[in-house]
């Protein structure tokens, strides 16, 4: 084989790699604002109840953060893990746009809970806003 014919055989299998990686894959090489379009509150306005929520839905706990309905995460995280997970998120997951909705966790074990609750959703709000995702902050239970 010559020297020309297997460049292009290696060029070739280069192609046909990228066309076959998983298309998740694929979107998460750029930064989501790059991928993602800003908040649109024309998709979203409408959604009253959480369990109607399509976006990224995060509860803040004392001991960390809940990604629902997007992951398969089912004990919470901590924040520096949120940014991420988010990222790692196809395009498909973002169908209102850059934004996530918040929601403190309603039901502490104790007193002593509260303020951790506090300081998580500071460092999340700090977080998402650095990363340009919008906030639709939803009460909590």
């Amino acid at each position: 084989m010559s020297i020309l014919s297997r460049r292009l055989f290696q060029a070739a299998c280069i192609m046909l790699l990228v066309a076959l990686l998983p298309r998740g894959l694929a979107q998460t090489s750029r930064p989501l604002r790059e991928r993602v379009p800003s908040a649109d509150p024309k998709n979203y306005g409408a959604v009253k109840e959480g369990k109607d929520w399509r976006n990224p839905y995060l509860i803040v706990c004392a001991n960390g953060i809940e990604v629902l309905g997007v992951t398969n995460t089912e004990s919470p995280i901590t924040v520096d893990s949120v940014a991420p997970l988010l990222d790692g998120l196809p395009d498909s997951a973002w169908p209102y746009g850059l934004i996530a909705a918040v929601q403190d966790n309603g039901i502490l074990s104790s007193e002593r809970d509260r303020p951790l609750i506090e300081a998580n959703r500071t460092q999340l709000i700090r977080l998402l806003n650095k990363l340009g995702i919008a906030i639709e902050l939803w009460p909590s239970a």
